[in-house]
């Protein structure tokens, strides 16, 4: 185990909670991480003797799904620190959204690492934007990829299979909207419309 540079711990002289820089010191303990150490008041300079107990970070599988393939990843998280379905969280360097945890068999919403047997998730650095788009009185599906905080906006154009679609109204998990505009995050479905192409002169043009 090791030794922090820095702790944060009550100063004799301050009398109040103060980060400290270790000077020199030793780690053990089993379930519980103990730091015998000396340290020195970030704030005053006082030097004085300190005993840090903590508990130790548990490793917490995570199951990452991104499109059609997973892989498995850990997080070390404090065994009192609560994880919730819709926390996002880092698995090494990928960012990811919890979508299911299971905790002692059963599925839970929210629950201590301590008794987290696995955590479904899904990679969350991009995600599918799904659309419904109305071909002149036919209806397509596709989709978008996006940043989580990508902004679409009601009366956006964008191109899907070489037609030029508009945005007419935005489904998010409460309601729909038909003004303003949603994160990718929040969307459910989108709604288009494939714009109608004029002739000079007037009429609508043939597809």
């Amino acid at each position: 185990m090791t030794v922090p540079a820095s702790v944060l711990v009550e100063c004799p002289q301050c009398k109040c909670e103060t980060l400290h820089e270790v000077l020199s010191g030793r780690m053990g303990g089993k379930s519980v991480s103990v730091l015998e150490s000396t340290v020195k008041c970030k704030e005053c300079e006082h030097v004085h003797h300190v005993t840090v107990k903590s508990a130790k970070p548990v490793e917490v599988p995570f199951v990452i799904s991104w499109l059609e393939t997973s892989s498995r990843g850990k997080v070390l998280l404090g065994p009192d620190e609560v994880l919730s379905v819709g926390d996002e969280v880092m698995c090494g360097d990928i960012p990811t959204l919890v979508t299911s945890i299971e905790s002692k068999g059963a599925r839970v919403k929210s629950t201590k690492a301590s008794r987290i047997d696995a955590v479904w998730a899904k990679k969350f650095d991009k995600l599918r934007v799904l659309f419904s788009i109305n071909n002149h009185g036919k209806t397509f599906s596709d989709f978008m990829m996006a940043v989580p905080d990508e902004e679409f906006f009601i009366g956006d154009i964008l191109e899907f299979q070489k037609k030029q679609v508009v945005v007419h109204s935005i489904r998010i998990q409460e309601r729909t909207i038909r003004k303003g505009s949603a994160l990718a995050r929040e969307i459910v479905r989108v709604y288009g419309a494939v714009v109608r192409k004029t002739l000079q002169g007037g009429g609508d043009s043939k597809d």
